[in-house]
């Protein structure tokens, strides 16, 4: 049963608590399905659909709700969320409905790390081979989530041969469909703030298994034995250490998302993959490219590392003290401490090996400093600076160059989107002030 449809909210009263463009979209259908629409956001970016309702305390409006649908970073653990679901109405959100309603077959990728780029290869080798494909126009850090633009197309009819989708956890906690053709790119503990414990967060990702069908796909990592795809379902399994093709231009660190798209592509849907189809493919920005030169040395911007995961797959494969990287950023969010769960310790613990190891210099800067120098310092590194930001920090990597290959910032932590955006302008002023030859890539000048 779907629960948006028409019979299913006319006259219920539906409550959506972010009012952004996606929020807009969303509460206008539901509006025009006759449900009676309220939006709980005290602080909205976007502008109120006609007939709909807007307040300010979500814990108030979940409490008259029918139905609640949540923002796609909504916490599990969230007053207004945990509310809802003891009184036993139905949370959901927008990649929910669209699960429910698309009317061609949709591919649906999440995983702790590689997601978006997966996500967006997929779709580039099935384009290559003729094929009609939808994703969801470049978001914030071209991201390929469910979005307005994606309503949009509902609306219109558009009828591809297959919508290809990223859904993070978020996503997948208030999901009662699950894509007929599943990829999991790869299962490590993230996110534990989010979901109420590590448990539950890996709980999240079982769900876009657990409502497929028999004859649906599942594209699953050969060690993820904690996802169990339903009987009956195709499973295929792939090797995220599997090497490249000799020559390949991808980066080594992106090996396991070229694994993942390659058996889901080629295995799952039998289409042929030609390797100048992957190299052709454009990584999507802030994911460990190289966006300019300091004289001889290489400016990597890996801003969307946000995990000590992530930022380790692009620090392994740096030769041993050959790197200056800048690292940290926040270490508590709305829903509480960040990467605090054992198992994020653990994989922080592990990473801070990787990078005493790499780093000839390592600067930290944020809220998360605090956490990682200890970690560094029981690790060996050995030239450990900190300070107040980005705009310090990439002062201070470009001190002194001598035996330096690259410069890679690598967070481990979130940081602000623009930080992200600004982080080539903020390498170039430096260089400028140490009186440093600056040349960008065609990539970052545009």
């Amino acid at each position: 049963m779907n629960p948006y449809a028409a019979e299913q909210v006319a006259g219920r009263r539906v409550v959506l608590d972010r009012l952004d463009r996606d929020g807009a979209a969303l509460a206008a259908l539901l509006r025009d399905r006759a449900a009676d629409v309220w939006i709980a956001d005290h602080a909205p970016d976007a502008d109120l659909p006609e007939g709909c309702t807007l307040v300010h305390e979500r814990a108030a409006a979940a409490q008259r709700a029918d139905m609640l649908l949540v923002d796609c970073w909504t916490a599990e653990t969230a007053a207004h969320v945990v509310q809802a679901r003891e009184r036993g109405i139905h949370v959901g959100c927008l990649a929910d409905l669209v699960l429910h309603e698309w009317p061609t077959p949709v591919i649906g990728v999440t995983g702790t790390a590689g997601k978006t780029m997966t996500t967006r290869l997929i779709a580039h080798l099935l384009e290559a081979a003729g094929w009609d494909v939808l994703v969801p126009p470049t978001g914030r850090a071209e991201n390929a989530w469910p979005s307005a633009d994606t309503l949009a197309d509902l609306i219109d009819g558009r009828a591809p041969d297959a919508l290809v989708l990223e859904l993070t956890s978020t996503h997948l906690a208030y999901m009662s469909a699950s894509p007929p053709i599943a990829a999991v790119t790869s299962l490590s503990p993230d996110h534990a703030e989010l979901h109420g414990g590590e448990g539950r967060y890996f709980a999240t990702k079982q769900r876009i298994l657990i409502h497929q069908r028999p004859g649906d796909t599942a594209v699953l990592p050969v060690d993820a034995t904690a996802l169990v795809p339903r009987q009956d379902v195709q499973v295929f399994r792939f090797d995220a250490d599997e090497p490249l093709a000799q020559n390949s231009t991808v980066a080594p660190h992106h090996r396991g998302n070229v694994a993942c798209a390659v058996t889901l592509v080629r295995d799952a849907l039998g289409v042929e993959i030609e390797q100048e189809d992957i190299d052709a493919f454009r990584t999507p920005s802030w994911r460990g490219e190289c966006i300019g030169q300091v004289g001889t040395v290489a400016v990597h911007h890996d801003g969307m590392a946000a995990t000590p995961g992530k930022a380790a797959a692009f620090v392994r494969a740096l030769p041993d003290q050959s790197a200056v990287l800048i690292m940290g950023g926040v270490a508590e969010a709305e829903a509480g401490q960040l990467h605090a769960a054992p198992g994020e310790q653990r994989l922080l613990r592990e990473a801070c090996v990787e990078f005493a190891r790499a780093g000839r210099r390592i600067v930290l800067v944020g809220p998360a400093a605090a956490q990682v120098a200890p970690l560094l310092s029981q690790a060996g590194a050995k030239d450990v600076r900190i300070g107040p930001d980005l705009h310090w920090a990439t002062a201070e990597a470009l001190r002194d160059l001598h035996g330096v290959e690259r410069i890679a910032w690598v967070p481990a932590f979130p940081v602000e989107l623009q930080d992200r955006e600004r982080f080539g302008e903020l390498v170039a002023a430096a260089a400028r002030t140490a009186g440093l030859e600056w040349a960008p890539t065609p990539a970052a000048a545009n």
